[in-house]
């Protein structure tokens, strides 16, 4: 692993765990094991180690919403696939997941456009393979801008919330396979997006 990908993996590593503010870039360079003015020779800053996980991440999940949202099959069916496939994504990315959806310096202009470039192609993409159809097929539409990050963060749910409930309840991130959570969130979301409800029988 040469010093550039090293420097990569630790500061997921340590973005993830500590934040990224309280990561300074010596903490950085010496969990890389490389010098300090490595870390700027690559990417110029630690905002600029911050931008390339966050391109590497956000560029696979846009990837996954390319092709199983564009796919073929009805909305119903492209929905779900899209579903599993960004869990088992999410699942195996889950530092660079908390890393996306909490290092979000609101204050950050830079930090805020950089994410919002990716979040536009996001919003594009569910706004013509979802909300579009589903408003065509029940007269309702969803705004994309609503919708893509209620997905995101119920499909993230597991793993940003992982450390608390394991405190509430010790292995209850066990209890409930990735497969079993997926078709969880597919059941949740499709219900509601269809407009389906369910029948209660009233005594």
């Amino acid at each position: 692993m040469d010093s550039r990908e090293r420097i990569l993996q630790a500061a997921v590593f340590l973005f993830a765990r500590h934040g990224f503010d309280a990561t300074g870039m010596r903490e950085l360079a010496a969990h890389a094991g490389v010098n300090i003015s490595m870390v700027g020779y690559f990417f110029g800053s630690k905002k600029g180690v911050l931008k390339e996980i966050l391109d590497s991440f956000l560029s696979g999940y846009l990837a996954i919403a390319r092709e199983e949202l564009a796919g073929a099959g009805d909305l119903h069916t492209r929905l779900e696939r899209f579903i599993v496939s960004t869990v088992g994504y999410f699942d195996v990315q889950r530092d660079s997941l908390i890393i996306a959806i909490s290092e979000l310096p609101h204050d950050d202009p830079e930090i805020v456009e950089h994410k919002a470039g990716w979040a536009r192609q996001m919003v594009g993409i569910v706004n013509r393979e979802v909300c579009q159809p589903h408003a065509a097929e029940t007269g309702k539409y969803i705004p994309p801008t609503s919708l893509s990050p209620m997905l995101t963060v119920l499909m993230a749910s597991r793993y940003l919330f992982a450390p608390v409930m394991e405190k509430v309840e010790p292995g209850s991130s066990e209890t409930v396979s990735r497969e079993e959570y997926a078709k969880m969130i597919v059941g949740l979301v499709l219900q509601g997006i269809t407009g389906s409800e369910s029948r209660v029988t009233k005594s």
